[in-house]
């Protein structure tokens, strides 16, 4: 990454389901050479990582995953973090979307969700995943590798503290999806990432707007997210203030990408298309 001061650091992408992650997942393959990308759960476990020689680990530019914090401990190279936070009431409404709605069968909690035709608070009510139930806090806090550790309901206030205090001090982007394009455009200051063009993978069309969920369902969302609540706050504070430092050439920068991105979108998501049944052949 030319122009970076981390060229030498390897770059650990904390994946917090549904954050947009699988859209930056294809911006981040324009940006690093394919065998120098490790993505946890398809290269392999958390276990497996650990278990690589350091030769290996030292190939790895990009580690990204649904992992939380805390794998630089296992990388001979010194590393960076960044990732992406969503409000956590709409983070939740598409999480349960994505389960039930869109039947994804690889999903662990599809049988149990679809086959008791669950709606979103049965669902919470189940204590069935905790990555309804504080999972922002959970995966940043560095308590926990999986974010499944500590129980449904179970996960501690010292966590919030813990995950404030790394995305203050252990992140050099803090992204919200949001504000995607502008957090495109710090990763881009940042890591100087140059391919930032994209069309929109793995949305949840037609889910139901916060608006119009029952005053349960919102109540039963609200009570198990109270401390990822709060971490959201946190989190764009941390964000308006990196842009404010970013100076008045950083809207321009975003206006300028954003009125590209619209016009290329269409040819983008072809590409991709294409570069993904390619990969795919190859071995």
């Amino acid at each position: 990454m030319k122009g970076s001061p981390y060229i030498n650091k390897t770059v650990i992408f904390v994946h917090i389901p549904k954050t947009g992650g699988t859209t930056l997942y294809h911006i981040i393959d324009q940006n690093y050479q394919r065998g120098s990308i490790y993505t946890l759960w398809k290269d392999g476990s958390i276990e497996d990582f650990k278990g690589l020689s350091d030769a290996r680990k030292g190939e790895i530019r990009m580690l990204r995953g649904h992992q939380g914090y805390g794998l630089h401990r296992f990388l001979p190279q010194p590393s960076v973090y960044i990732t992406v936070l969503r409000e956590p009431i709409e983070r939740v409404i598409s999480y349960y979307h994505f389960i039930f709605i869109r039947r994804t069968p690889h999903h662990y909690c599809h049988n149990l969700v679809v086959s008791n035709d669950m709606s979103l608070k049965e669902f919470i009510e189940s204590e069935a995943d905790a990555m309804v139930d504080n999972a922002q806090t959970r995966l940043l806090s560095g308590m926990m590798e999986t974010g499944h550790e500590f129980g449904f309901g179970k996960c501690p206030r010292e966590a919030l503290e813990a995950a404030k205090r790394n995305l203050r001090e252990n992140f050099v982007v803090v992204g919200l999806t949001e504000e995607f394009d502008k957090t495109l455009i710090l990763l881009k200051r940042a890591l100087g990432w140059r391919k930032l063009f994209y069309a929109r993978q793995n949305i949840s069309f037609n889910r139901p707007r916060k608006e119009d969920l029952p005053q349960e369902t919102l109540e039963a969302i609200i009570q198990a997210n109270e401390l990822d609540i709060e971490l959201y706050r946190y989190a764009r504070e941390l964000f308006e203030e990196r842009v404010r430092k970013e100076g008045p050439s950083f809207a321009e920068e975003v206006a300028r990408f954003q009125r590209l991105n619209r016009q290329l979108s269409p040819f983008t998501h072809i590409y991709w298309e294409l570069r993904k049944r390619w990969l795919s052949v190859i071995p």
